[in-house]
């Protein structure tokens, strides 16, 4: 038995859900442990916050160059929460020995505001699997575990039984701002400074001086922001709402669903994200057709390929509606391979027809133009 066994063992037995992009030095780790290979590292860790989100614990396994492409969601995770426990298993090449370039994926500690976990030895992997999980579930936000060539090579006798600790995390306040929501993650981390880690295990939590006082409240602001006042997609909303639906939304407009009066989006780890996200919890996704185009068709053509039951609904207005109104291509033309379904935002029987869960993949996509002039309504909160 090496290390790399053990490691394989012991995420066997902690997680509900393992996903990979493989690469040395973890691939043989991330093929005896049954991960399931993704599109790519940024759509694992998206699966893998659904996963959280259904109260699943998960974890993705990938090589240093690959926690690059996974930033986006990392970062934002610490903001918004999550529930499950997540670990990321990032393999470092420290010599190159079969990469392009040598990283250091511990950096990714104090950028993402997360726990970064070490073991010193190959029998201490079991231990430092489940330490990463429990300060996952205890700092609502993704653990890192970092492991080296050095430590999956090494011999190892057979590792003792670890009982793992199903702690749980909880979502950020839905009454905290986005300001509100960092200073929150920074009381957090500052709180856990002087955690103790267990024998032959090495934790490294970042040093941050957190605000004085409470986080930013939207009651504390004074507001909170909705769709434009003439929004066309006010309807299919409401008809969400309206159905008990709560789909995982985007960084664009869609975030709005969030707010009040609708209330009904249940989580958002950055542009692009909605669809791996609701594909692993809801089962649907709200995302506008830039944050498709910038990364959501990376996971759309997973889901497809992978038949995952999930109704992806497109907002599909040609304007980057949250930074200025830029022009967008249409999505329609780039999905013909995933047969979508178009309906115009005022079609209200199209809508009632078409909104409703599915058992396969579901793309729909719903025309509406932007009114001119017009910028997000502000509602009392």
């Amino acid at each position: 038995m090496d290390g790399e066994e053990v490691l394989a063992l012991a995420l066997s037995g902690a997680a509900d859900a393992l996903y990979t992009v493989p690469g040395y030095p973890v691939t043989g780790c991330a093929v005896r442990a049954g991960a399931e290979v993704c599109t790519n590292e940024k759509v694992a860790l998206e699966y893998a916050l659904g996963d959280s989100l259904a109260r699943r614990r998960a974890a993705v396994v990938v090589k240093h160059v690959g926690m690059n492409l996974l930033a986006d969601p990392l970062v934002q995770a610490t903001a918004q929460g999550i529930v499950g426990g997540v670990v990321v298993v990032a393999g470092d090449d420290p010599l190159a020995r079969a990469s392009q370039v040598a990283e250091d994926s511990r950096h990714f500690g104090p950028l993402a505001m997360v726990p970064v976990v070490e073991a010193d030895g190959p029998e201490s992997l079991p231990a430092a699997v489940e330490e990463a999980f429990a300060l996952s579930g205890r700092m609502a936000r993704v653990a890192v575990l970092r492991v080296t060539p050095d430590i999956l090579d090494a011999p190892a006798t057979t590792p003792p039984a670890i009982r793992g600790r199903r702690g749980a995390g909880a979502l950020a306040d839905p009454a905290l701002t986005m300001r509100g929501r960092w200073e929150r993650a920074l009381q957090v981390t500052a709180a856990h400074a002087d955690h103790q880690a267990p024998s032959g295990v090495m934790v490294t939590i970042p040093q941050v001086s957190p605000p004085a006082g409470e986080p930013e409240r939207f009651s504390d602001r004074g507001f909170c922001r909705t769709f434009c006042r003439h929004c066309p997609y006010r309807p299919l909303i409401s008809l969400l709402a309206e159905r008990g639906m709560r789909p995982a939304v985007d960084a664009g407009c869609s975030l709005l669903a969030t707010n009040p009066p609708y209330r009904i989006g249940v989580a958002s780890y950055g542009l692009g994200s909605a669809v791996a996200v609701g594909a692993r919890s809801t089962g649907i996704a709200l995302i506008g057709d830039y944050g498709l185009l910038h990364s959501g068709i990376n996971a759309l053509i997973d889901v497809y390929e992978k038949g995952l039951p999930l109704l992806c609904i497109v907002l599909e207005n040609r304007r980057m509606g949250m930074v200025g109104g830029q022009e967008v291509a249409g999505v329609a033309r780039y999905l013909d391979w995933a047969g979508p379904t178009v309906c115009r935002a005022d079609d209200l029987a199209g809508l009632a027809r078409l909104i409703a869960p599915v058992d396969r993949p579901t793309t729909v996509v719903v025309t509406g133009a932007c009114p001119e002039g017009e910028s997000h309504e502000k509602v009392e909160c």
